[in-house]
C-alpha cells in the first residue's frame, strides 16, 4: 500500500470513539501502577500520599450547588460565544459508545485527579508554592492537559473547573470530593454530547 493512504487510514481511525477509548484506557491501565507505586513512600502509604480518605457529608450538597452553577455558566457561554464544537467533540456526539462513556466518567475523573488533586497537589502545598500557588500551577497544568481537544473558551472553563476541584481537595482535605465532582461532571458531559448529541 501507499505509505501515503496508510498514513491516512491510520489517522482517521485514532480519531474514532473506540480509538480514543482505547488510547484511555491504556494509559489508564499503565499510569495508574506508576503513580501508586512512586505515592508510597516508607513512613506513608499511597492512599495519604494521595488523600484518599472519607470527607464531611455535609460538604457534599453545597459542593454540588458549586458545580451546577458552573455547568449553567458553562453552557450559557458556549450558546452566547457560539462555539464551535471541534473534532473531538464532533466525534464524541451522537456516538453512544459505551466504552467511551463509562472511560470519560470514571477512568479519567479517577486517574486525573488521583495525579492533580492527589500526588501533586500534596507535593506542592507544603512548598514555597503554598495553597494559591499549588492551585494555580495544578490548575494550569490540567487545563494544558486538554488543549488541542477544546476551544480556548472551553479550555477556560476547564480551569475554572479545576480551581474548584482544587479548592474543594483544600477544604474537605480528600481527594474524594473533587474526584466525585469531576465525576458529575463528565457525566453530565457524557450524557449531553454522547448519547444525545447536543454539541
Amino acid at each position: 500500500m501507499d505509505p501515503a493512504a496508510i498514513q491516512a487510514e491510520v489517522a482517521a481511525h485514532i480519531t474514532t470513539p473506540t480509538a480514543m477509548a482505547g488510547m484511555y484506557l491504556v494509559q489508564f491501565v499503565f499510569i495508574l501502577p506508576v503513580l501508586l507505586l512512586v505515592a508510597r513512600f516508607r513512613t506513608q502509604p499511597a492512599l495519604d500520599t494521595l488523600a484518599v480518605k472519607a470527607f464531611p457529608r455535609k460538604q457534599l450538597l453545597p459542593w454540588i450547588g458549586v458545580l451546577l452553577a458552573f455547568i449553567a455558566l458553562e453552557v450559557a457561554a458556549v450558546q452566547w460565544f457560539d462555539i464551535e464544537p471541534g473534532q473531538f467533540m464532533e466525534t464524541l456526539a451522537g456516538s453512544k459508545h459505551l466504552l467511551l462513556a463509562l472511560i470519560i466518567v470514571f477512568a479519567a475523573p479517577l486517574l486525573e485527579e488521583l495525579v492533580f488533586r492527589g500526588y501533586l497537589f500534596r507535593a506542592w502545598r507544603h512548598s514555597r508554592l503554598g495553597f494559591s500557588g499549588t492551585l494555580l500551577l495544578t490548575s494550569i497544568l490540567f487545563a494544558l492537559l486538554h488543549a488541542g481537544q477544546y476551544h480556548w473558551i472551553q479550555l477556560s472553563f476547564i480551569f475554572v473547573l479545576a480551581l474548584i476541584l482544587g479548592v474543594a481537595r483544600e477544604k474537605s482535605g480528600s481527594v474524594l470530593l473533587p474526584m466525585l465532582l469531576h465525576l458529575l461532571n463528565n457525566l453530565t458531559s457524557a450524557v449531553v454530547v454522547i448519547y444525545f448529541g447536543i454539541l
